[in-house]
C-alpha cells in the first residue's frame, strides 16, 4: 500500500484488521464534538479539523499520553504519528496528513484528512447451500457497507460479521471466507471489496431428548406433551431462532424451575449418525411448586382492596394446572378458580374449567353472580387469541327499594383478542383489539332472548421518547325484542376509572322512576390522553374522555377532561387523575385511581 498506485488491503483469507481498530470505530461511531478534548494522564489532547466522528476516533486510538512523554518527543513523536495515520485509515482516509505540535504539555492535533476512499464495487458471493437461502438474499439490503460508501473498516468487518452470525444462527456451521480481499486505487480514492463466503452444507435438527439435572430421564411430563412444546421436526433444517422459542416456550409453562436447551456438537454413542445431524438436549429442574401472591390496593372504582392468587402450574405430567383468585373490596367480593388442560399444545391451545362467584354493590343494588363454564383458548405468539366458550350464568338482584329478581343464561361465545406490545410491564409500543359475541335463547335453558355484541380498540404510541398518545375506544350493543328479561350483568354501564372519568363508577346509564341506573341497550365511550415524561418514571397526563351507556342516540354523550400524574413503579404505571364532568351544568370534580398498564 505504499506509493500512490493500488494495494491489496486484505489478500487470500482476508487481512484481519488489528482488534483495536475494529474496537475503536465501533466505539467511535456514536460520539460527536466539535473538537475532541479529553485528560489523558496529564496532558490534554486537542484535535481540530475533519469531522466529529474522525476526531474522536483519534483521540482515541492515541489512548493516553502522559507529560512524561512529551518531554520524550523525539520518541513519542513517531507513537503519535503512526496513530494518527491508522485512526483516520481505519475510517477510510488513506491520504490524510496531521500538523502535529506539543506546548506546555498539551498536544495540538490538526487533520487534513483530503478525500476518502470509497467502495467503488462491492461482490459478495455466497457458495454452497446458503446461496439458494433466502436469509441472505435479505441479508444484502442490511449491510453496513454499500457500494458508494467510504470504506470504513469497522462497517468491512461488522459486513463479515453479519454473514458469519446469519451463517450460525441458520446451521451454517461449517462456513469459512473462501475469499475476503479489498484492492484500494489511491490515486482515484476507490476500493473494490471481494467477499466469498462458502457455507458448506446446512445442518439439521436431530433428535430431542428431555433430561433432569444429572442427565437422567425426565419423569415432570409425559413424554407426548414435552414434544408438543418443540416447535421443529427432525430433519428440519437448524435454526438458533427455534432453539430460543423452545427454550422460551417451556419457560412460560412454569411448569419447571429452570431451562437449559442446548445442541450437541459432540457425538455422544450413536446419537450423532451424520456430521450434519443436530441433536438437541434439554435440561429441566423440579416442577414449580405452589405460587402464592397476596396484595392490597386502591381504585376509585372498586375502593380499597385486598386480593389474594395461587397457582399450582403442574399438578400431573399431562401438564395439567390451577389457578384460584379471590379479592375482597367496599364495591365487589370475588371468587374464581380455573383447571386448565393442554389440547394440543400446553400454551397455544388449551382447554379451561372455570368456576366463579362475585358479589357487586354499585349505587345500593346488590347483584349475585355465578358461573360455571369451559372454554377452548387458541394461540399463537403475537397472534389472535381465539375463545370458545359455554357458560353458565345466574344472577340475582336486590334493589334498595325491596324489588328482586333472578336469572339463569346459558351463553355459548366466541371471542377474538389480540395484543401486542414493547417495553414490558411499561409499554411504550402497543395497541390491543377486542372482539366478543355471546347469545342466550329461552329455548336452551336461559330464561332470555338475546345477542351481546362487544369490541373495543387501544393504541399506545411514544414519540421522541418523552411523549406518549394513548387512544380508547369502546362499543357493545344487546340485541333483543325483550329488554327488561336482560339480566343486570349483561347490560352495559359507563363511567369509571376505565370509561368515562369525571363520573362514577358505572353511574352512565338510563334510570327508572327511582332514580337507579338500571342499565343500557348500547355503549360507546372513546378516549384521547396525551402523557409527557418530565422526569425518569414520571410523567403529567392531558386527558378527554366522552361516551355514554344509552337506549337511543337523543340521550346524548357525556364527557369528561382532566389532568393527572403518572408513576412508573415496578409493576406497572399508576395513575391518579383529576377529571370534571365537563359536559354538566356544574362540573363537578373526580380523583380517580388505578394501577395497570393502559393496553
Amino acid at each position: 500500500m505504499a506509493g500512490g498506485g493500488r494495494g491489496k488491503v486484505a489478500t487470500g483469507r482476508g487481512r484481519r484488521w488489528p482488534a483495536a481498530v475494529v474496537l475503536l470505530c465501533a466505539v467511535c461511531a456514536g460520539l460527536a464534538g466539535a473538537v475532541g478534548a479529553v485528560h489523558a494522564a496529564d496532558a490534554k489532547i486537542e484535535v481540530k479539523g475533519g469531522t466529529a466522528e474522525l476526531r474522536e476516533n483519534v483521540v482515541a486510538y492515541l489512548g493516553e499520553v502522559s507529560e512524561e512523554e512529551l518531554r520524550r518527543w523525539r520518541d513519542t513523536r513517531v507513537r503519535v504519528q503512526e496513530s494518527v495515520r491508522d485512526a483516520m485509515a481505519a475510517m477510510g482516509y488513506y491520504d490524510a496528513t496531521a500538523k502535529i505540535e506539543t506546548t506546555a504539555g498539551r498536544l495540538y492535533i490538526e487533520l487534513q484528512p483530503g478525500s476518502p476512499v470509497r467502495v467503488r464495487q462491492l461482490q459478495l458471493r455466497f457458495e454452497g447451500e446458503a446461496g439458494n437461502d433466502i436469509a441472505f438474499t435479505a441479508l444484502r439490503e442490511s449491510l453496513p457497507l454499500k457500494e458508494g460508501d467510504v470504506l470504513h473498516h469497522g462497517h468491512y468487518d461488522s459486513t463479515k460479521a453479519a454473514v458469519q452470525a446469519l451463517a450460525l444462527e441458520r446451521g451454517y456451521f461449517d462456513g469459512k471466507w473462501a475469499r475476503a480481499e479489498v484492492d484500494v486505487d489511491r490515486r482515484q480514492h476507490v476500493a473494490d471489496v471481494h467477499l466469498v463466503y462458502s457455507s458448506g452444507p446446512r445442518h439439521h435438527f436431530g433428535p430431542v431428548t428431555f433430561v433432569g439435572p444429572e442427565g437422567e430421564p425426565q419423569t415432570l411430563l409425559r413424554p407426548e406433551v414435552a414434544a408438543s412444546l418443540v416447535p421443529f421436526a427432525e430433519g428440519e433444517p437448524f435454526e438458533a431462532a427455534r432453539m430460543i422459542r423452545l427454550n422460551k416456550s417451556l419457560l412460560d409453562t412454569r411448569y419447571f424451575s429452570s431451562v437449559r436447551v442446548r445442541q450437541i456438537t459432540e457425538p455422544e454413542g450413536d446419537a450423532a449418525a451424520s456430521d450434519t445431524v443436530v441433536p438437541v438436549q434439554v435440561i429441566v429442574s423440579t416442577a414449580q411448586a405452589n405460587d402464592v401472591d397476596l396484595g392490597i390496593g386502591y381504585s376509585t372504582d372498586v375502593q380499597t382492596r385486598i386480593s389474594a392468587a395461587w397457582r399450582r402450574p403442574l399438578i400431573n405430567d399431562r401438564g395439567h394446572g390451577v389457578t384460584a383468585n379471590t379479592e375482597l373490596s367496599q364495591v365487589r367480593r370475588s371468587f374464581d378458580a380455573t383447571y386448565k388442560i393442554p389440547w394440543r399444545h400446553p400454551l397455544e391451545d388449551v382447554l379451561k374449567y372455570i368456576y366463579g362467584v362475585q358479589r357487586e354493590e354499585v349505587e345500593d343494588v346488590v347483584t349475585y353472580k355465578t358461573v360455571v363454564g369451559i372454554q377452548r383458548e387458541m394461540q399463537k405468539e403475537q397472534d389472535w387469541k381465539r375463545t370458545y366458550s359455554l357458560r353458565w350464568n345466574r344472577e340475582s338482584f336486590e334493589r334498595p327499594d325491596g324489588v328482586d329478581g333472578k336469572s339463569d343464561l346459558l351463553l355459548p361465545g366466541i371471542g377474538l383478542d389480540r395484543v401486542r406490545s414493547k417495553g414490558g410491564v411499561d409499554p411504550h409500543w402497543g395497541d390491543r383489539q377486542y372482539y366478543q359475541v355471546e347469545l342466550a335463547s329461552s329455548q336452551f335453558l336461559s330464561d332470555a332472548d338475546f345477542v351481546s355484541l362487544r369490541a373495543g380498540f387501544r393504541l399506545l404510541r411514544t414519540v421522541y421518547d418523552r411523549h406518549q398518545f394513548i387512544l380508547r375506544t369502546d362499543g357493545g350493543a344487546i340485541l333483543t325484542d325483550n329488554f327488561d328479561q336482560v339480566p343486570l350483568t349483561m347490560r352495559f354501564f359507563a363511567g369509571g376509572d376505565q370509561s368515562v372519568r369525571g363520573y362514577d363508577y358505572k353511574s352512565l346509564s338510563p334510570v327508572d322512576a327511582s332514580g337507579i341506573a338500571v342499565g343500557a341497550r348500547n355503549l360507546a365511550t372513546a378516549s384521547a390522553e396525551y402523557d409527557y415524561t418530565f422526569y425518569p418514571r414520571w410523567r403529567v397526563a392531558l386527558f378527554v374522555d366522552a361516551g355514554n351507556a344509552f337506549d337511543s342516540v337523543s340521550e346524548g354523550i357525556k364527557t369528561g377532561a382532566g389532568t393527572g400524574i403518572r408513576w412508573v413503579s415496578p409493576v406497572g404505571p399508576i395513575r391518579l387523575d383529576f377529571a370534571w364532568s365537563v359536559s354538566e351544568p356544574d362540573p363537578s370534580l373526580r380523583v380517580h385511581f388505578s394501577m395497570g398498564a393502559s393496553l
